[in-house]
């Protein structure tokens, strides 16, 4: 028995569609092949929907709605009855490529050997020569992964974040620090700073967060005038502190740059550029850094690149500034496109989506380990079905437990198209769980102690572990740690010293409380 991944199905019930009047049915007919023509296949989609209703044995437009349906993200798994249809149309109304098409479709609706069979149809059909720009060893080669993937599913449960977190547009890319009491996100809805809509339709996008504890999760919010523009902004990255957030900014003033911005206080600064030694003339689509801020991975297509999309390193000290960029090596990229690099908390473990690598369609989010500064990274590995699906898989955040991860996605339960879900796995998804040291420096009047310095030791080996500053606002810092025993010391210019020992064991819990005052 066949079973049909969750995110195929329809996610909302849609009121009846009417058919158009004979005397509307050209002009219909002009406008939604002009969206098409464009690519604005939302658009297309609806008028398509209605000339279907009208015409329901017109092969062409069975076609294009089927195209638009797998070209957007509503329900691609709906193109697979107008698709059969077109393709079953007589020889001289049948479309061009109608069997490839038809083949991604069976692949979105999880039919993945249906799939396998058609792509092989299609194949013997061009006589064994089929147009390059198709990709067509990659989609048979993504459905035989899926087949594989989806047959030998990890155990993890999804809870959409609900209405009060996604909208009926696209939310994606969540990002977070140590703390998963804050998560922002990307998202184009309606309401966004100044309510420009792109020549696609859709909304241009902006940077929202909302949080969370124990008992209750906040409305989502925008992050503000300082951040975000009528343009384009996404947050690809915030550091482990929760302090500093990259940000991809694309307008008049930016082509597709990475920009860097700072938390003070409850404020974000206006992001600025990274520095004049990192300068590309290419979009970068992803970016994080290594939890000490001192090395930079980001995704880019560089000019005259044979192997697409990439990801490239940069390093520097505390003292100098940013090297050029260093390809990684193709342990890590492929002759596909790689995208979203992300290094966690234990600055070893090292997550992306890639469209190689046995992806199971598009991109999927993988894994891989970089042991030590000297060494490279291990083969990566496919993090598997459900986390990944046939959709693209782009935007993954982990707790620092291991098993508590967020990531936008697209499923049966979701508002309409990209949500952000909140994910437990039964097993650790890193080799080493860490905790959460959720600490507060606080006054001797029990006061929120600003600004404090905060500097974490093995209490067995002296070595220093992290280092940061207790927020503006409120006093707060987290830091977190592998299993162990520690130190923590706080100095402040006004406050003097203080000093507490915590231990770690993520065995038994995945976060520690501790406040700390100054005398």
């Amino acid at each position: 028995m066949l079973a049909l991944p969750l995110f195929v199905f329809s996610q909302t019930k849609q009121p009846a569609i009417k058919p158009f009047l004979k005397d509307d049915v050209k002009a219909a007919k002009s406008e939604a092949d002009d969206f098409y023509k464009a690519q604005g296949y939302n658009k297309a989609l609806t008028i398509y929907e209605r000339l279907v209703i009208t015409e329901p044995n017109n092969a062409e437009y069975n076609f294009k709605l089927g195209e638009c349906y797998l070209n957007s993200n509503i329900n691609k798994a709906k193109s697979v009855t107008l698709l059969e249809y077109a393709a079953n149309a007589n020889v001289k109304e049948k479309p061009k490529d109608v069997l490839f098409e038809l083949a991604k479709a069976y692949h979105y609706a999880g039919l993945y050997d249906r799939a396998i069979e058609t792509f092989e149809k299609f194949r013997v059909e061009k006589k064994g020569s089929v147009d390059a720009k198709l990709k067509f060893d990659q989609w048979v080669s993504w459905s035989t992964s899926a087949k594989t993937l989806t047959a030998n599913s990890v155990d993890v449960t999804f809870e959409n974040l609900g209405k009060t977190i996604n909208a009926i547009s696209a939310d994606y890319r969540p990002v977070m620090g140590v703390s998963d009491s804050i998560i922002y996100f990307s998202s184009k809805r309606k309401g966004n700073t100044g309510g420009m809509t792109d020549d696609l339709g859709e909304v241009t996008s902006d940077i929202y967060f909302f949080t969370q504890n124990d008992t209750s999760t906040s409305k989502a919010k925008n992050a503000g005038a300082n951040i975000n523009t009528a343009f384009y902004e996404e947050c690809m990255y915030i550091n482990p502190y929760g302090d500093k957030m990259l940000v991809y900014s694309e307008g008049p003033e930016s082509n597709g740059d990475i920009n860097i911005t700072q938390l003070k206080g409850k404020q974000w600064d206006k992001p600025v550029s990274l520095g004049k030694d990192f300068v590309t003339k290419v979009m970068e689509t992803g970016a994080c850094m290594s939890p000490d801020g001192l090395t930079l991975y980001f995704s880019a297509e560089m000019s005259g690149s044979k192997t697409g999309k990439d990801i490239y390193r940069c390093t520097r000290t505390e003292s100098t500034n940013w090297s050029k960029p260093e390809r990684l090596d193709d342990n890590i990229n492929t002759n596909g496109d790689e995208d979203a690099p992300y290094m966690w908390i234990d600055g070893k473990t090292f997550f992306f989506s890639s469209t190689g690598h046995g992806s199971m369609g598009g991109y999927d989010l993988f894994k891989s380990i970089k042991a030590s500064s000297s060494e490279g990274f291990s083969k990566p590995e496919n993090l598997g079905y459900p986390i990944n699906s046939t959709y693209d898989d782009i935007g993954f955040a982990l707790a620092p437990n291991g098993k508590t991860f967020y990531v936008s996605a697209v499923r049966d339960s979701g508002l309409g198209d990209y949500d952000i879900y909140k994910c437990t796995s039964t097993t650790s998804l890193v080799s080493t769980p860490m905790v959460w040291l959720q600490g507060v420096a606080m006054t001797s009047a029990g006061t929120p102690a600003k600004g404090a310095f905060v500097v974490v030791t093995n209490a067995t080996t002296g070595e220093k572990v992290a280092n940061c500053e207790s927020n503006d606002a409120n006093g707060h810092f987290d830091i977190a740690v592998p299993a162990g025993s520690y130190k923590v010391s706080l100095r402040h210019a006004k406050l003097g010293k203080a000093d507490a020992e915590f231990t770690a064991d993520p065995a038994t819990s995945s976060k520690v409380y501790l406040e700390i005052k100054f005398q």
